[in-house]
């Protein structure tokens, strides 16, 4: 639910304010619009890595788990350009014993880490398994998104803009004031010393994704999605 931050009607005429805000009376609105959505695409950060007193053992033990991850990532229909696989980290590890009072040798630290970008999500339980069976040994993140998050956002900035205008409307029959014209219109606050009005609605949308779900054990919840727009109106 959008809830009212601030009700301030600014009528005042300084010029000391920024240039942003009129020095005629006016009204400072902001209008909102948000809605939840499912979603339908799954980054997926993960890496391989290998300890061994032998170099070339642990590179191409690693070298053996990525190979194979990469090969079940395609199975799942993850394109080659969503497939990023980093270049090898060598790390030389050492553990100080406290008996010798001297660093000991412990062996090599290969590891090489793998992004991937999964767009059936459906598959996201199934592949996590996947790669754990190949020998993935750390999974660093997963990042859930939408695919049409700028489609949804310019839906969002036309109901934000909707939104504003009724607040303009609102708070001007409220302090018995007739709006006159538009004075500028951003998508990012203004400058001034001025809380904008934001009006209360009595819900919030929602929206579904048209994608399909994944299981219920891999269910991180919607995501929310904002567009705000900030208007200055004069009043007569």
């Amino acid at each position: 639910m959008r809830m009212i931050s601030s009700l301030l009607a600014t009528f005042f005429c300084a010029s000391s304010f920024a240039a942003a805000l009129p020095e005629q009376p006016h009204l400072y609105v902001e209008g909102s619009a948000k809605m939840q959505v499912q979603p339908d695409r799954a980054t997926i950060r993960v890496a391989i890595s290998e300890t061994n007193k032998q170099l070339v053992a642990a590179k191409n033990k690693v070298d053996s788990v990525m190979a194979k991850a990469i090969k079940l990532s395609e199975r799942f229909g993850i394109k080659k350009d969503d497939i990023h696989a980093v270049q090898l980290n060598v790390h030389r590890q050492t553990r100080y014993n406290r008996n010798t009072n001297e660093e000991e040798f412990e062996g090599f630290r290969v590891v090489r880490s793998l992004t991937l970008t999964l767009e059936k999500i459906e598959s996201y339980p199934e592949l996590l398994q996947e790669l754990v069976n190949a020998g993935i040994t750390q999974f660093n993140n997963t990042e859930f998104s939408v695919s049409n998050r700028d489609e949804l956002t310019d839906k969002l900035k036309k109901e934000a803009i909707k939104d504003a205008k009724l607040a303009a409307s609102e708070l001007a029959d409220e302090f018995d004031v007739d709006l006159d014209k538009l004075y500028s219109v951003s998508f990012a606050p203004m400058n001034g010393p001025s809380v904008p009005y934001l009006r209360q609605a009595s819900s919030m949308r929602m929206m579904d994704s048209e994608s399909g779900s994944y299981k219920e054990a891999y269910n991180t919840g919607a995501i929310t999605i904002n567009a705000q727009v900030y208007a200055v109106y004069l009043i007569k």
